[in-house]
């Protein structure tokens, strides 16, 4: 199951990450960055309902920091992207 999970989420990344670099070269990269974050966290949570596990504190603080790392770092990527030639 972890194996097919990790699939899942490089496909989920490679697609934002195309889809997102193609959006920032019309719409401002900050939009594309917040809106691919509430996306993922919505996907993030839906998937979460359907495979229950047990999860304390450190677990969401832990998630928590990736989500900010992750918003930080697509904040760059996208911006690099909608300004490269």
């Amino acid at each position: 199951m972890g194996a097919l999970l990790a699939l899942a989420s490089a496909v989920c990344y490679g697609i934002v990450d195309f889809a997102g670099g193609l959006l920032s070269r019309h719409i401002r990269h900050t939009a594309v960055t917040f809106f691919g974050q509430v996306g993922g966290l919505l996907l993030a949570c839906a998937a979460a309902l359907l495979m229950p596990a047990a999860v304390d504190s450190t677990d969401l603080l832990w998630g928590a920091l990736s989500g900010v790392g992750s918003g930080v770092a697509m904040r760059f990527l996208n911006r690099g992207l909608s300004t490269a030639r």
